[in-house]
Formats: C-alpha cells, structure tokens, sequence
C-alpha cells in the first residue's frame, strides 16, 4: 500500500507535496480507578535532542499538562506505510479521558478531528468480574467542497479509506488496478474540489457580465487544461478564463481584490494540513479484552491506526470492552459457600 499513500499524499496539496507526514505514537494505559496513563512518542530534531525544549517535535501544546522528554532508547514504531524511530515523549496523568483535551501548535490545525475525539471508559461491576467499555470517536470531515459520493462510490470509499480484504482469488496484478481506479478518481476529486473553492471566489467578485462570461468558459478550462493540475488557484483559473474569453477582465479582478481571494482561499485549503498527521493510538485496559473492532489486538491491549483520510469515509469510532476478574468475590463465594457447607454438616 506504500505506493498508494504516496500518491495520496501528492495529490493532498503542495504542502503535502513538498513535507512528511507527522507521525505520533500514542499509548493510554486504563487503570481500574478509571484514571488513565497517557504518552505520546515523536520523532524529535536534533535540537530538541540537544536539549532545546523549546523546538517540540509534537503538533499539540505540551505546556502545562505534559511533561516532555527524550527516550532513553529509541525504537521502532510501524505506520503500516511507514517505520519511524521515536526518540521523544510526552506524558500525562489524566484524571479522566475527558480531561485530554490537545490544543493544536500551529493555527492551521486547529478544527483537526483528530485532536479531539469524543473519548470516555465506563465501568461496570458485576459479582464475579468487572467490565470496561472503552470509547472514542472521531469526527468526520465534513462540508467538502465536491461530494465524495461524485467519484467514489460507498463501497469504494470504505475500501480506499478504511481498508477492507480484497476479492477471493485475485493476484496482486488485479489487486492494484483496483487500488489504481480509486486513486485516480480520488485524485480527480481532489482536483474538481480546489477548482470548485476558487470558482465560487471568484464568481462571488464579478457582476453580472463577467459572471455570464466565466459560466459560459469556465467548464471548457476545466476540461482542456486545469483538469490536469494538481491544484486550480484562483489566480490559475483566472488566467485560463483570460485566454478562453479573450480578455483580460478576470486577471485585473484578482490583481484588484488579491489580498481577499488568498485569504478565502486559505481559509478553505487549510483542511490539507490535517493530512500531514498520523497516530497509532494504543490503549490498554485492565483485565482481558474480550471485544473491539482494533487493527490489532493482544491480551489487554488494543491499537489502531488515525488519520484524516480515514475520517474522509465517516466518523471513526473507536470501541473495545475489557473484563477484569474480581479476585475477592471468588474468595467471598468460596467462604460462604465453605460455611454453608460446614453449617449443613453440622447439622446432620
């Protein structure tokens, strides 16, 4: 799949293009108490190795609730697209999971779903055992400049973003022509969406007459050049109206309202960034688990991967459900059960 992620990541804006994905590795222990252990790794620069503090390798606010560190021995960590090595930590102590509440460094992360999930564990006692229902869901991206549904069907939405087992009997041949198909009317749809935002800008300047003239070429543009670009900006269909109309009426209006358009447009564009982070989020809790939709699972332990484009499919909710022995109650039976029988005995 590593091909793949590649193509996506080009096809999610230059920023994309031009930078790595962020990658965190985030661990929650669940303690009985409902309290909760909760470390996020990071692959840190040499600075903050050096000891520079102050040069977080992590996208949310440390400051005052984590307390930040190197590890003491770096180690491998698996993306599934990607093997990282973390050499930073970020720890915390919460009294409860709805107290994790990350703050975005950088301006253009704020919104992210991805910091903020609607995250909670429950207990439930039973005589023997006691169950722990843990939850966290993630919010979808919504209000998407072209509907997803336009260029991926259901069912290829939730195998491109969420993965799923290919047909019985398919060799890897077949396999990637399907992964082809879907990626190229994804980046198609990627591309229909950056045209879409700097349409609606720029119509909303013009009056009437250009308006006419702009609904009159602008599909024709579409279709003969800047279907092919990564990325339409306003100034871009601009000029390509400017040649299809024999004019130079577009350009002026985006010289003369310059400052507005790059503002709205990066306003709308700033969803791209939420791509460049990815986690691998591992929870564990106590006793067994015994149910969970995770990635992947072990005694006690559950993980899954989060990032936007799973979020581009729907909500990604998180669920696993542990049960933890009550040791004492098996000894509570024993004794009452030990006494009933000696008292019975004594009576015969």
């Amino acid at each position: 799949m590593k091909p793949i992620r590649t193509m996506l990541a080009a096809a999610l804006a230059a920023t994309l293009a031009t930078s790595c994905v962020t990658y965190h590795y985030m661990t929650t222990e669940i303690h009985p108490d409902l309290t909760a252990d909760r470390t996020v790794y990071a692959m840190a620069d040499s600075a903050f190795l050096a000891g520079d503090m102050e040069d977080s390798p992590f996208f949310f606010r440390t400051a005052p609730q984590w307390s930040t560190g190197i590890v003491g021995k770096p180690f491998p960590v698996d993306f599934y697209d990607e093997i990282q090595t973390m050499d930073a930590y970020a720890t915390a102590h919460l009294g409860s999971l709805s107290e994790c509440r990350m703050t975005a460094v950088e301006p253009d992360m704020e919104g992210c779903p991805v910091l903020s999930p609607e995250e909670s564990v429950d207990r439930h006692f039973r005589w023997f055992f006691t169950k722990y229902d843990y939850k966290a869901t993630y919010r979808q991206i919504s209000d998407l400049p072209v509907p997803l549904s336009e260029y991926l069907d259901e069912q290829q939405q939730h195998f491109f973003f969420r993965g799923g087992e290919m047909p019985r009997g398919w060799n890897g041949i077949e396999a990637y022509s399907l992964l082809d198909e879907m990626n190229t009317n994804f980046i198609d749809w990627y591309r229909r969406c950056t045209y879409k935002v700097s349409y609606d800008i720029i119509h909303s300047l013009c009056d009437s007459g250009m308006k006419t003239l702009m609904e009159q070429h602008a599909e024709k543009c579409y279709s003969s050049d800047l279907g092919k670009k990564d990325d339409i900006y306003p100034e871009t269909l601009c000029k390509s109206l400017d040649t299809a109309a024999g004019t130079d009426g577009f350009s002026r209006l985006y010289s003369e309202h310059r400052e507005e358009i790059e503002a709205r447009y990066r306003e709308k564009e700033k969803v791209t960034e939420y791509f460049c982070f990815s986690i691998l989020s591992e929870v564990k809790m106590p006793g067994k688990i015994v149910k969970t939709n995770a990635d992947a699972s072990g005694n006690g332990t559950t993980q899954w991967k989060i990032d936007c484009f799973r979020l581009l499919y729907g909500d990604l909710t998180l669920e696993a459900t542990s049960r933890k022995a009550n040791v004492w109650a098996f000894a509570m039976t024993f004794l009452i059960l030990a006494a009933g029988i000696y008292m019975a005995v004594r009576k015969l």
